[in-house]
C-alpha cells in the first residue's frame, strides 16, 4: 500500500513535529545531566523522587539526610534512597510499625 502525499502537506507535518522533537531531546538531554549529579537541590530531588518539593520539606523535619553548603542544602541521591530503604515496612499496616518502634520506650 502506497500512500502519496503532496509536498505540501509534507512540509505542514515536519513543521508540527519539529517542535515536538526539538521539545522532547532537550527533555532528554536535561534529565541526562540530572541522573549523572549524585547531589540534587530540593526542585530536582522532588522531581527525582516524584513528589511534592514540600513533601521533600517534610521528610527533611523526619529525618531525611541533606548537606548545606553556601547555605544550600543538596540532597544526595544514594543517602536518600538509603533513608528511603531504612524506611521500608514488610506486610505489617503503618499502626503496627509504630507500635513497634515505640515499644522499647514503653520498656525503658
Amino acid at each position: 500500500m502506497n500512500i502519496n502525499l503532496d509536498d505540501a502537506l509534507v512540509t505542514q507535518i515536519i513543521t508540527g513535529l519539529k517542535p515536538v522533537i526539538v521539545s522532547t531531546v532537550q527533555d532528554a538531554i536535561k534529565q541526562s545531566k540530572s541522573d549523572s549529579r549524585p547531589y540534587l537541590n530540593r526542585k530536582e530531588m522532588a522531581k527525582y523522587l516524584g513528589v511534592a518539593q514540600s513533601t521533600v520539606g517534610v521528610w527533611v523535619k523526619q529525618g531525611m539526610p541533606f548537606a548545606v553548603i553556601d547555605g544550600r542544602k543538596l540532597y544526595g541521591k544514594q543517602t536518600v534512597n538509603q533513608w528511603l530503604k531504612d524506611h521500608e515496612m514488610t506486610i505489617e499496616t503503618p499502626s503496627q510499625h509504630q507500635r513497634h518502634q515505640k515499644s522499647p520506650q514503653l520498656l525503658a
